[in-house]
This record gives C-alpha cells, structure tokens and sequence, in this order.
C-alpha cells in the first residue's frame, strides 16, 4: 500500500503541474479585442524579502486597496486594462512581478513554494501601504487569492478568484472527476519533458518558436504574445515561471481551508476547469459566495475581455465596500 500512496502522490504532483501550465495556457477566446483607454499606472521598485518588486500602481492612494495577483506566464502588465477600470472606480490598485515572473525575482528552485507567494504578496502590501484590502488573482494568482483570503482574512476585505477553483477542490477534482483527469492526460504530449530545464529549453529554441506558438494557439492576442515572448526569453525568466508548477503539492493543497470572507467566482467554459469543479468550490466558502460565468470569453480573459472581466469584480467590491443597510 505504501508504494501505491507514494506512486498515486507523485501522479497527482505531476497531473498538478500539467493543470498549472494549463490554467496559464489554455484556449481563449478571440471576441473582444477592444478595450477603454487604459491609464497609465505608476512604476515603483518596492524592496521586500531581501528582493526588489516591480510594482505597478493605480488610482487615489486614499482608496480602498485592491491587490492584484498575476498567473502564468503573465506580469503585473497584463492587469492594465483591468486595473484601470477598477482606479477609476476610486480604488488603490496595485500589481506586481511575482516571485519567478522577472529576472529581478528568480530565485533558487526550493523557494517557489506557496509559502513564500502567500508571504511575497503580503509583504508588497506591506510596502505599498495596503493594510485590508481586496484580492484578485487570476489562474496561479487565483490560487494565490484563495490562500491569502483562507490562512490571512484579518488582511483581506474580499476574494476575487478568476477560473481558478478553492485549492482543495481542485485536487479532489483530478483525482475524481473524469473529464478534468482527461483533460491533463491530453496536455501531457503538448507540455513536452517533465525536466523543467528541458522543457523550457525546448520552448526557447530556435528563436523561442515553440513557446510562441504555444502562446499563439493558447488564443492569445498578438501584442500579448510578442510581449510575454520577449520577457520569458530573458534568461531563466521562463524556468522561474515554469517553477510554479513545482508548488502544486496535492497534500498542501488539500489542507487550505475554507474562506471566510465574502468571495466571488469569475469563471468561463475551457479546458482548464471542469464545472463539477467549480461547483464543488461553493463547499469552501463559508461567507458571502458567488459565482459568475463569463460567455464566450475563453481562458486568458484579462488580455481578450478585460472590460467584461472588470464589470462583475467592480460590482462585487462596490457591494461589499457599501454600508451594511446599501447591501442587497
């Protein structure tokens, strides 16, 4: 039996870090392309942990904060149009290069552990002065929006998770749900060598044709494409974000607990996330819960629908920021 346990952990870890890479590279959809002029955020490096932040900052610093928490193989730019949308709503949005995401955070294999993320993120609040704040994350960040809202809710107002289900659902859902198990076996001979040094080399080559034609066929815009392209080329910035994957550890993930304040769902059909999945996510929120699915808008919807995906987060944090009588 003991053979069985540590066989069936090392499937599940590797069933993880395939759902990782394909939470961050799944289909999108091609529909709305155009967006509202996006204003410009400020550029800071904040130090913290021994490590310089690029952090990226929007709307009145008096505002209601709003942390913001990228997936793969994003970068605190990917939330402009988003971020915009929320600044100019009256709150103080911050994003910023995650642990791995740039070449100012690589860091040695053994620290991309949510553990650290979870630390990493608090401490940039720390540093831009977001005390209790709402927390957006999409995919990884998604995550990330999970655990922060589950293990720090004295920190957070609320939790916005985009397509990514409560941690603990999503490892039941792989181990039992047939058709998100299928779904992983299928990307398996898409992802290329379990190595992510190989993997990433083989990404990279020939001038990175692989890793953009990955990109292209994930369903990405081509600005975005170009852009992620020539950052993940710097060197080791793609192993660093290959490495999230290795903190997918199905036991950690099946212990987050459940979260207390008020949480919404933002999710849209895809390969990544089955909808058993999603519904099973309810059973760990004991607060204020709420689920919306987006309409043809695909996996990476900040980048193809960033106005549709500002729309339900805006109503959310205006509702649970407004006076307890205002409340519906």
């Amino acid at each position: 039996m003991a053979g069985k346990d540590v066989s069936r952990s090392r499937w599940m870890g590797r069933c993880l870090a395939y759902a990782a890479v394909l939470l961050g590279l799944a289909v999108a959809s091609p529909q709305a392309r155009a967006a509202d002029a996006v204003a410009a955020p400020t550029v800071e490096t904040v130090a913290a942990r021994d490590m310089h932040w690029r952090v990226l900052r929007w709307g009145p610093r008096d505002g209601i904060g709003v942390l913001l928490l990228h997936g793969f193989p994003q970068d605190a730019d990917s939330w402009r149009p988003v971020a915009s949308a929320l600044a100019a709503a009256g709150y103080n949005v911050v994003a910023f290069d995650q642990r791995g995401a740039s070449a100012a955070t690589l860091s040695r294999s053994g620290d991309y552990v949510f553990d650290n993320f979870m630390t990493d993120a608090l401490a940039v609040a720390d540093a831009t002065g977001l005390r209790r704040f709402h927390v957006v994350g999409f995919g990884w960040g998604g995550a990330m929006a999970w655990m922060v809202a589950a293990y720090h809710p004295d920190r957070v107002r609320s939790m916005t998770t985009l397509r990514y289900p409560h941690p603990a659902a999503f490892v039941d859902g792989i181990e039992h749900d047939p058709e998100q198990r299928a779904s992983w076996e299928a990307v398996r001979k898409e992802i290329g060598p379990d190595n992510i040094d190989k993997r990433a080399a083989a990404l990279l080559a020939d001038g990175a044709t692989g890793l953009r034609a990955f990109l292209r066929k994930s369903g990405l815009p081509e600005d975005a494409t170009d852009r992620y392209v020539a950052r993940l080329s710097q060197p080791g910035v793609l192993v660093g974000g290959l490495s999230w994957g290795t903190a997918l550890v199905p036991a950690q993930f099946a212990a987050v607990p459940p979260v207390r304040v008020p949480a919404l769902f933002v999710w849209s059909k895809g390969p990544a996330v089955s909808a058993s999945t999603v519904k099973a996510s309810a059973r760990y929120a004991t607060g204020p819960y709420r689920v919306v699915e987006l309409k043809d808008v695909g996996h990476f919807m900040i980048e193809t629908a960033p106005q549709t995906v500002a729309a339900p987060i805006l109503g959310f944090l205006r509702e649970v920021d407004a006076p307890p009588a205002a409340r519906k």
